[in-house]
């Protein structure tokens, strides 16, 4: 199955159960950014596996610093009933999280 087809069955599955996907753009700059204080790298390469903060001075894994900022995109685009804006009072961050792709599933 080529990747459009897994978007389009995981898109029509989770509406199905009723499932919010939020998808991250294309050119989101999850890896560039930083995830404690906002700033981003645009001089950061493929090769870089550790993701270094000009402006904090925060190091941490690429991959990790990605996966909280898209987790942090969905939190910040899910809204109850009412139209509020959910957000966690904190963020439970596991060492080992990897996001795989840019998405994230949530309850509706």
């Amino acid at each position: 199955m080529g990747f459009g087809e897994f978007v389009r069955q995981l898109i029509y599955k989770a509406k199905k159960l009723g499932v919010e996907i939020v998808q991250a753009d294309r050119f989101y700059p999850s890896s560039k950014t930083c995830c404690k204080c906002g700033f981003k790298k645009d001089n950061l390469t493929l090769s870089d596996r550790v993701f270094r903060c000009d402006n904090c001075g925060l190091e941490i894994d690429r991959d990790l610093n990605a996966a909280i900022n898209l987790e942090e995109l969905a939190v910040g685009s899910t809204v109850t009933a009412c139209g509020e804006v959910v957000r966690p009072k904190q963020l439970v961050r596991a060492a080992s999280m990897k996001q795989e792709f840019p998405f994230i599933l949530t309850n509706g």
